[in-house]
């Protein structure tokens, strides 16, 4: 069967690199922003019944190869069908990431800044050395973006990176880099939490070693086995261990939980210790001594045992008692 070169979805030079990849996720996303643009990945992903981390994990890999841009050029050089435009959902402008937000830059103010500021020369140098590869033009802009939107000092933008190469490579082992986008992820958050010199930095992450080290004996604590926390569940760790708990305590509210629903319930356990962190009780040895619930007794029909007595009972009780009388 004969076919026009125009009908080709993709070049070939993509095709060997996802071929490369050796990556599912990463070639059906590519093909997906091929025929849809990458306009909206959480629709993709959405479509895809492609969880949110996978598909995070997947456009930074196409990133990574240059090859979200390249679907951008692909996508725009066809010509869809009349019945497929009008069909096709609306989505919204670019990018993974967020990156929208950041200013619109140009290679020349790239250019500009990197000969006039020595400390954002010095930050690309170091991207350049974490990467591993020179930084595309887009990188590049997104690298000022970044370094100006989120107004993070060179020392700690160079902290934040070899933060984000270290996680990197606990999370993939050697082989897998950070992408730009990674680290304008973190600067997000960074300058969320305010943290703006170096001093700052190293606290943010010494407090991420700790709670890491913890990991394990909170997933025993909630009794997770052979998989990673969901979102839920690490926002909802993170809060217990703001509040002061340790993983014993977290264990404690967990046995509670189960014994008072019969099951697991978030919403339950984070009430239990709410009410905990409130009381200022944290460990477990103060919690079993200061949080006695009253017993409310209960009739059992046995012998000795308190509780409610029927007012009724106590009529017909009354009435045989009479008639006794009577006889």
């Amino acid at each position: 069967m004969s076919r026009n070169d125009s009908d080709n979805l993709i070049s070939p030079k993509a095709a060997d690199l996802l071929i490369s990849l050796r990556d599912g996720d990463a070639a059906l996303l590519y093909l997906y922003f091929c025929r849809h643009g990458f306009r909206d990945p959480e629709r993709a992903g959405r479509e895809l019944f492609m969880p949110r981390q996978r598909l995070q994990e997947a456009c930074e890999r196409l990133e990574m190869q240059g090859l979200l841009a390249q679907a951008g050029n692909e996508e725009s050089s066809k010509v869809p069908d009349s019945s497929a435009q009008r069909h096709r959902a609306p989505v919204a402008p670019a990018a993974s990431s967020q990156s929208s937000d950041l200013p619109p830059y140009s290679a020349a103010d790239v250019s500009t800044r990197s000969n006039v500021d020595s400390a954002f020369a010095a930050v690309l140098n170091e991207a350049k050395l974490i990467l591993g590869r020179p930084l595309s033009t887009p990188d590049l802009i997104k690298m000022l973006g970044i370094y100006d939107h989120f107004g993070l000092p060179a020392e700690v933008m160079m902290e934040l990176m070899h933060f984000v190469a270290d996680c990197y490579r606990e999370r993939y082992q050697e082989g897998r880099r950070p992408t730009v986008g990674a680290f304008e992820r973190e600067a997000r958050i960074w300058a969320e939490r305010d943290i703006r010199d170096f001093d700052a930095a190293e606290q943010y992450i010494q407090k991420y070693r700790e709670r890491k080290s913890l990991e394990g004996a909170l997933k025993d604590a909630l009794q997770i086995v052979n998989r990673d926390f969901t979102e839920t569940e690490r926002s909802l760790t993170s809060q217990w261990l703001d509040w002061g708990f340790q993983p014993d305590a977290i264990a404690l509210a967990y046995d509670v939980t189960v014994t008072n629903t019969r099951k697991f319930s978030s919403k339950y356990m984070n009430r239990v210790l709410e009410n905990w962190h409130k009381a200022g009780l944290h460990t477990p040895k103060e919690i079993r001594e200061k949080d006695r619930p009253v017993q409310t007794p209960v009739n059992s029909g046995k012998t000795g045992t308190s509780g409610p007595i029927d007012p009724k009972l106590l009529d017909e009780i009354e009435k045989a008692m009479n008639g006794w009388k009577k006889e």
